[in-house]
């Protein structure tokens, strides 16, 4: 904590001119606000706002894409109403509010870890790399965290329909949410539809009416350009922790290199939907943790931030091997030193920020989602058995 705090410091006249992500978000809101959301996926237009608000920023020659769905924009255009650094940390102070309610939310439905205080619960979350990566950037991803926690907290109330409206509004982040949809329909949970395809018709709605249909038409074509051209250096895949980042730093270079992902990509999914389907007693929250650290995974963007939603599959992880009173076998010992390698500042900080290879972090997250996957083989029952929940 004391080496992130001092990271925090020694860049905060950075974050003040404008250097974080957040500054597609305020560009964005600002942009909605003055009628420009027919130009939202205008570079130039983009450059010229970014331009009014940080125009100290000297590594910056074009315009920090913004590369989210209209709907999102939404959200930041009260934040506009004050200066940029101001806005910034209203914003973080927004996403610690949403970590501080983790342990009230998910308290009831982890019982080994009820004991311990929520200002532990609240300081581990600050511990995790990704969640202070987010902070650092102003970025959005413990937003989708908050939201990962509010479906999970459904899902254990059978509230499924409540589960689905709110990954529908993590739709932000739409390569984050689908996959676990799918893996939630694996498991026979079809009802999160009920409340997933309304509220993602209305996000839709939400977006036409900021940008237009042709802004929707575009929308996608904008995010695939910016993926082919890396965004002009925005978008390093070898800092991606998840397939497409590990497989771009052992094959850099050989052909067909979408065509490996993807493939790769369909056979872990394919390989964590057989495990959905598996039927066990109480083995809902690790097939949760495998589904969430799957979608991480075969996730196409994702970048270190993006893994703050893996707070909620820890916080099973860690519920589930303290019910076992002690670990079993190599397994569990190698998935918690998998795991704590995203607590540890001097590994984390030197892949990310100084070699720009947190696609290494990937490796932990296989090897964190084979311990589970095992965890689960211990646990399933013969056919024909009911599941616990």
């Amino acid at each position: 904590m004391a080496i992130y705090a001092a990271m925090f410091w020694n860049v905060r006249d950075s974050v003040r001119k404008g250097y974080s992500d957040f500054a597609i978000y305020y560009c964005a809101g600002t942009m909605v606000r003055q009628g420009l959301g027919h130009q939202l996926y205008d570079d130039a237009t983009q450059f010229k706002v970014q331009q009014e608000f940080s125009p100290d920023v000297a590594i910056r020659l074009g315009a920090l894409p913004y590369n989210h769905p209209p709907f999102e924009a939404l959200l930041f255009v009260p934040f506009t109403y004050v200066p940029y650094p101001w806005a910034f940390a209203l914003w973080d102070l927004a996403n610690l509010a949403m970590l501080m309610s983790l342990p009230f939310l998910l308290r009831p439905h982890l019982p080994q870890l009820q004991n311990y205080p929520s200002p532990l619960w609240v300081l581990t979350s600050l511990g995790f790399f990704p969640i202070f990566a987010a902070l650092l950037q102003g970025q959005d991803a413990i937003m989708l965290l908050f939201l990962y926690a509010l479906a999970f907290v459904c899902l254990k109330r059978n509230r499924d329909a409540f589960a689905g409206g709110w990954l529908a509004l993590g739709l932000f982040k739409p390569h984050l949410v689908l996959p676990l949809i799918f893996l939630l329909l694996v498991q026979g949970r079809k009802r999160i539809l009920f409340g997933f395809v309304p509220i993602a018709a209305m996000l839709a709605l939400v977006s036409i009416a900021i940008v237009g249909t042709e802004g929707i038409v575009l929308y996608p074509h904008y995010v695939a350009h910016l993926e082919d051209t890396l965004a002009r250096g925005a978008i390093v895949p070898s800092d991606m922790p998840n397939l497409r980042g590990m497989l771009d730093l052992l094959f850099l270079g050989i052909p067909h290199m979408v065509t490996a992902i993807l493939a790769t990509s369909l056979a872990l999914f394919l390989f964590a939907a057989m495990e959905c389907r598996r039927v066990g007693q109480n083995i809902f929250d690790l097939q949760f943790c495998l589904a969430a650290i799957t979608t991480v995974l075969v996730s196409y963007h994702a970048m270190i931030y993006d893994l703050s939603v893996l707070m909620v599959p820890l916080l099973l992880l860690a519920n589930a091997l303290s019910g076992k009173g002690k670990f079993r076998g190599w397994r569990s010992v190698l998935t918690m030193v998998a795991v704590a390698t995203f607590f540890f500042p001097p590994l984390t900080l030197f892949l990310s920020t100084r070699e720009h290879r947190s696609a290494l972090l990937g490796w932990g997250l296989l090897v964190w989602l084979f311990g589970i996957a095992g965890e689960i083989s211990l646990r399933i029952t013969p056919r024909g058995s009911v599941a616990g929940v």
